[in-house]
């Protein structure tokens, strides 16, 4: 565990809870399916364990992933892979959407702009230190 989170159990705990959501996605679901699938799969695996040989010595190992990638069992592996990396990805966007829209409205308040409650601009809050409302001067 990263020694920044260790300081932080809040957002562990978070971001634990987060990923228990994700386990119980439909997209998970399936992600396990396919992957048990693809496990057991005689065919799908001979054609893994031959092209791990194979790529030792670097020849044929195209051959075999086409066939490997024509398998039914490994198209619905891929599919279910890709459903699963978008709830991902998408729990990662609003995240990342989240704390640069409140790092956006820190950054305005220190480089002078306006915080909130301003009459001037219509904010909710007073505009403290910057010239604006509070301090008598009109933006």
């Amino acid at each position: 565990m990263s020694p920044i989170l260790a300081e932080r159990p809040a957002i562990l705990e978070k971001a634990s809870q987060i990923a228990d959501m994700i386990t119980k996605t439909q997209e998970m679901q399936m992600f396990r399916q396919a992957e048990r699938a693809l496990r057991t799969d005689g065919e799908a695996q001979e054609l893994m364990q031959a092209m791990q040989q194979q790529g030792e010595n670097g020849e044929g190992v195209e051959q075999l992933l086409d066939r490997l990638e024509n398998l039914d069992v490994v198209r619905h592996f891929t599919l279910a892979q890709d459903g699963l990396s978008d709830v991902i990805s998408h729990v990662t966007r609003i995240v990342a959407a989240t704390v640069s829209e409140r790092l956006d409205m820190v950054l305005a308040t220190d480089d002078g702009g306006c915080c909130s409650g301003c009459t001037s601009c219509g904010s909710a809050s007073a505009c403290e230190g910057t010239g604006g409302c509070d301090s008598g001067v009109s933006a």
